[in-house]
């Protein structure tokens, strides 16, 4: 569930009074796409624009149903985080810090 984070009209309103907002501000500003009925706040490839710069859900209490079924916010889960990551860094950069989390892990073994 990495991927796509589907809403419901009632995700929205419940989004939108957490964000002090109606229904409809929330759709404009947060609506990422809006297809045959289907409703996303974040697209596959990108950040969840909730997601905080401390890797916690700013919307957590009101946090759509979709989400809710995930378990990463509770649980040492960093799968969520890197996949995000790994879309918006640029590919030589990602590249260099996972070479520099091998040769971290390498250390870390030849320690043990």
């Amino acid at each position: 569930m990495a991927g796509f984070v589907e809403v419901s009209m009632r995700d929205v309103r419940r989004l939108a009074k957490h964000l002090g907002m109606t229904a409809p501000e929330f759709e404009k500003k947060h609506l990422v796409s809006r297809r045959a009925g289907r409703r996303r706040i974040k697209s596959y490839d990108e950040t969840c624009q909730f997601l905080g710069e401390d890797r916690r859900c700013t919307v957590y209490d009101a946090r759509p149903t979709h989400c809710r079924g995930y378990v990463c916010w509770d649980q040492p889960d960093r799968t969520v985080y890197e996949f995000a990551s790994m879309a918006v860094l640029p590919l030589r950069k990602l590249r260099r810090l996972e070479r520099l989390e091998r040769q971290e892990a390498s250390r870390r073994s030849a320690r043990s």
